[in-house]
């Protein structure tokens, strides 16, 4: 007695000669087991290859699809129905989940009874800031064309008591920020930078946070906020203070650094502020906290003049930096920094300067003494510090604030988190906290970009994942859902995010006969 145990089946091409040409011939043959061994047992044959008409063949197809689970459907009997952007919002929630954030929001909604899913309206706000940067109300419009079935639900409303919740919450919400960055992201926090920006309001703005001030962004007519943010030295945002626009970079910092002592073990870290936050009472309140400092002096303050006058020897650090320590007694340090190129430039605009003033001006006697002095600070910064660091490691750490005055220009530009259009000092608070979170994912894909040598920013990313999309499609009766397929350039994004690729079809398999 013969046994077959039956497998699956499949199309064979057998050749065979016949006479002085070779024939290929098809059949419909199935994998099975025939005692103990494995082999083929034919079900049909078709026929010669090159005799076949395909009509029955689509015919054969078709009359066998009924014992099948696949549908069968002609080429003009498919539909798309829509095809929405998904690669961004497929990347951030990846990203979002992976810092913890939708964990951290959702605990906090947890204690309240809001009647919606509040860590998918914050999410809904954070996203669009980064992929389309838009006010609340055109955030709503933006969500219809992309892919997030569990955010296609919010309503403008919900957004608006999004922001009050995320007030309610902002504490919990930069201390929940600050644990995961600490804990996921930076190994070694040691420097923590510091700086401050002002973002302007686009009317009146709310009686209590907009004040006239200096404005970074050039528009003295608006009121405004003063922005002071705090990032490690990768630029990842730690946790940031808002307050009215009128307040002085040394009374922002005054407050920053209280919280600071509140939220960080500050005997094991070292600050680093530019020369604008820096005042004898600040650094004192530093050195009282046990707190290392890095600070730019100011340039004509008296101790710059001073620390300018001794003399010494330049150390080569970088191609366009030099340092020398200058001691002057007591427990402070004092490091002169040397740029040649920026000397250069410091000379040849000082003396263009001079040239227009006396073309301009030739009957008034410029101060010769004051332009000689001016000349001695060209190409020069002074750094004061109560730490240990050698004077190399003190210059690279200050030149690394350009960190923050980078994610105070995303907050700013591509995330558009200026003009302010909201009205309550609550709203602006939480507006401008879930644009910093927005830098945070950005900054992240930065950092992975910069790690893989991508060659490519944030920005430019998401211009190309919203180029995958998600097709909905008629066949028949049937509605399937299916991502375009990936490009070398969006998959070479995807590994270097440590993102998988989408699923392709999220429905029964499809034949599409031609």
């Amino acid at each position: 007695m013969v046994r077959y145990d039956s497998g699956r089946m499949f199309i064979k091409r057998t050749k065979a000669k016949s006479g002085d040409k070779t024939y290929t011939y098809i059949q419909l043959v199935e994998s099975v087991w025939r005692d103990g061994r494995p082999t083929h047992r034919v079900v049909a044959n078709l026929g010669r290859e090159d005799l076949l008409d395909p009509q029955k063949v689509d015919r054969l197809i078709a009359s066998l699809a009924p014992y099948g689970r696949a549908q069968v459907a002609r080429a003009e009997d498919v539909e798309i129905l829509g095809a929405k952007e998904y690669g961004t919002v497929y990347v951030l929630s990846h990203l979002w989940s992976r810092l913890g954030l939708d964990v951290l929001f959702r605990d906090l909604a947890a204690r309240r009874r809001l009647g919606f899913d509040v860590e998918a309206g914050v999410r809904a706000i954070v996203f669009s800031r980064i992929v389309d940067p838009c006010s609340e109300r055109a955030t709503i419009r933006w969500l219809d064309r992309v892919y997030a079935p569990d955010l296609e639900a919010l309503q403008l409303h919900q957004l608006y008591r999004t922001l009050d919740f995320v007030y309610e919450v902002l504490k919990d919400v930069q201390v929940g920020l600050l644990e995961r960055v600490t804990a996921r992201l930076v190994s070694d926090l040691r420097l923590v930078l510091f700086d401050t920006t002002s973002v302007y309001f686009e009317g009146d703005g709310p009686s209590g946070l907009a004040r006239f001030g200096y404005s970074r962004d050039k528009r003295s007519d608006r009121p405004q906020v003063v922005l002071g943010l705090f990032v490690t030295p990768e630029g990842y945002p730690l946790f940031h203070v808002v307050l009215p626009g009128n307040t002085s970079d040394i009374r922002v910092f005054r407050q920053a650094m209280d919280e600071l002592c509140s939220r960080l073990p500050v005997g094991e870290i070292i600050v680093v502020v530019d020369r604008g936050m820096v005042s004898e009472a600040n650094l004192a309140a530093l050195r009282s906290a046990g707190i290392g400092y890095i600070a730019g002096i100011r340039m004509r303050h008296l101790t710059t003049r001073e620390v300018l006058s001794r003399p010494g020897r330049y150390h080569v650090v970088d191609r366009n930096l030099q340092v020398k320590e200058v001691h002057m007694g007591g427990d402070e340090r004092y490091v002169v920094c040397y740029n040649p190129e920026e000397e250069l430039r410091d000379r040849e605009e000082r003396e263009a300067m001079v040239a227009y003033l006396r073309a301009q001006l030739p009957k008034v006697e410029l101060n010769e003494s004051r332009i000689r002095e001016d000349a001695c600070y060209d190409g020069k910064w002074v750094l004061t510090t109560n730490t240990a660091l050698p004077p190399a490691e003190l210059a690279l750490s200050y030149k690394g604030l350009w960190k923050v005055e980078d994610a105070f220009r995303t907050i700013k530009n591509p995330l558009e988190a200026r003009p302010i259009y909201h009205w309550k000092d609550e709203r602006v608070l939480a507006h401008l906290s879930l644009c910093v979170l927005a830098y945070l994912l950005e900054r992240v894909i930065d950092v992975a970009f910069e790690k893989a040598d991508l060659g490519i920013t944030a920005q430019t990313a998401i211009e190309e994942l919203s180029q995958i999309r998600v097709c909905e499609l008629a066949i028949g009766q049937g509605r399937w859902i299916t991502t375009t397929t990936l490009t070398d350039r969006q998959r070479a994004i995807l590994n270097a995010l440590g993102v998988p690729a989408p699923e392709r079809i999220r429905a029964s398999e499809v034949i599409v006969a031609k």
